[in-house]
């Protein structure tokens, strides 16, 4: 008995060691609360319209009935928190005992430890500007689809749960086109590559980014609420749910312009956002840079598909209408690393030549202090703390201030 759970935690030692973390993380510094924010898309549902964002609150509204309380809209994400955790870990796991080779299994742990140390680590989707944010079922989406990838041998079923899932995480909130959907992007490229360009495999593909891409635009242009004001919501809405409800994000979801978001919200920060956006890239680049490394040394050393790679890359191109256009910055970066991990993880998974010999190129230990350069970029990272809603990292705003002081200090104002 002792020798069956002895070699059953071996073979599963990363998937205890990830859930036993983030669990572990997520038990002591969860929010009491939802943030006032993200509460009404709790509340809201069907009855209200139809469009994006309503379908968490029609998911609730089958648990709970007429009225939502506190304690189960709080019970339900923590639920929820906790099932992407584990969902982490099982993913970690499964891209960890698949590849055999040392190395590779080597890199797939540093890429794991590196990314939960990381700013964009689950946590920061309970921190207190974020806790309650829709990103949080996208990121389970996206994970859900790694697994359909992984283990759905079936073509056409394959892609019809794509299709299906991914219109489920753009009806939770139609941002997913932009944060996570390069994800699955990633995943349909590999397909068409390893189908040796197969007709009907390009069909699956196009066919379901063209249908993934007219079911957004539905909900971006088409969809709406069945209310002349946000007063009107408000009013509403309040009758069902004992949770807070603030007005101003039901004024400038419902009843704003995507030009009035970019002048009156991004313009008047946009200044700022650029400064500390690009101190974070600099700052954080020892990440970003191995994510970077590892795809270089793909299109390097598999020139054969070297465009299949940089296809992927280009997938990132969708990243940029949310930072030109909404002013909520730590969750695009938070985003777009969990994406790099993602993609990374998957490719190494498949088995793919050219990620191997990149994650060989940077983790096969041949030098002492490779590996102590490597453990330090861990530690360095972990220094930050994870990204926020609007705020920028902690850390990214006092190095600015302590330089401009330090540039007043000596040259003056």
């Amino acid at each position: 008995m002792v020798s069956k759970v002895k070699n059953w935690v071996q073979t599963y030692m990363v998937e205890l060691g990830v859930s036993a973390y983030l669990l572990y993380l997520l038990l002591i510094t969860v929010p009491s609360g939802i943030y006032g924010w993200v509460t009404v898309w709790y509340a809201l549902d069907y009855r209200y319209g139809f469009g994006s964002r309503l379908m968490l609150g029609s998911i609730l509204h089958l648990f709970t009935g007429e009225y939502l309380s506190k304690q189960e809209a709080h019970n339900f994400l923590v639920g929820s928190l906790a099932v992407l955790c584990i969902l982490v870990a099982i993913f970690s796991g499964m891209v960890y005992r698949k590849v055999q080779d040392k190395t590779i299994k080597n890199g797939v742990i540093f890429l794991t430890v590196l990314y939960l140390a990381s700013p964009a680590s689950p946590a920061y989707l309970w921190t207190g500007e974020n806790i309650g944010r829709l990103e949080t079922y996208l990121f389970i989406s996206a994970l859900v689809l790694t697994f359909i990838y992984f283990k759905v041998t079936n073509t056409a079923l394959k892609y019809i749960l794509f299709v299906a899932i991914g219109c489920f995480a753009i009806s939770i909130h139609q941002i997913y086109f932009f944060l996570f959907f390069p994800s699955l992007l990633v995943m349909m490229i590999q397909d068409v590559w390893e189908s040796h360009f197969k007709q009907k495999q390009i069909i699956y593909s196009v066919g379901a980014v063209c249908i993934l891409s007219a079911f957004f635009l539905c909900m971006q242009f088409e969809s709406g609420i069945y209310y002349d004001s946000a007063d009107d919501i408000y009013n509403a809405v309040t009758q069902t749910t004992e949770l807070y409800i603030d007005e101003a994000p039901i004024e400038m979801e419902y009843f704003w312009t995507i030009k009035e978001h970019f002048v009156k919200n991004q313009l008047p920060e946009l200044h700022q956002r650029l400064r500390f956006g690009a101190l974070t890239v600099v700052m954080l680049a020892p990440m970003w840079g191995i994510y970077l490394i590892i795809w270089l040394c793909a299109i390097k050393n598999n020139k054969e598909q070297k465009y299949k790679y940089i296809l992927m890359l280009l997938t990132n191109i969708a990243y940029i209408p949310v930072f030109a256009l909404m002013t909520d910055w730590g969750r695009w970066f938070a985003a777009f690393f969990v994406v790099q991990f993602l993609n990374l993880m998957v490719l190494a998974y498949k088995d793919d030549k050219g990620i191997k010999k990149g994650i060989d190129t940077v983790f096969n230990g041949k030098t002492y202090w490779g590996g102590v350069l490597l453990l330090l970029i861990i530690v360095y990272v972990s220094g930050f703390e994870k990204f926020e809603g609007i705020n920028m990292l902690q850390q990214v705003q006092d190095f600015f201030y302590a330089v401009y002081d330090l540039k007043v200090a000596i040259f003056g104002q």
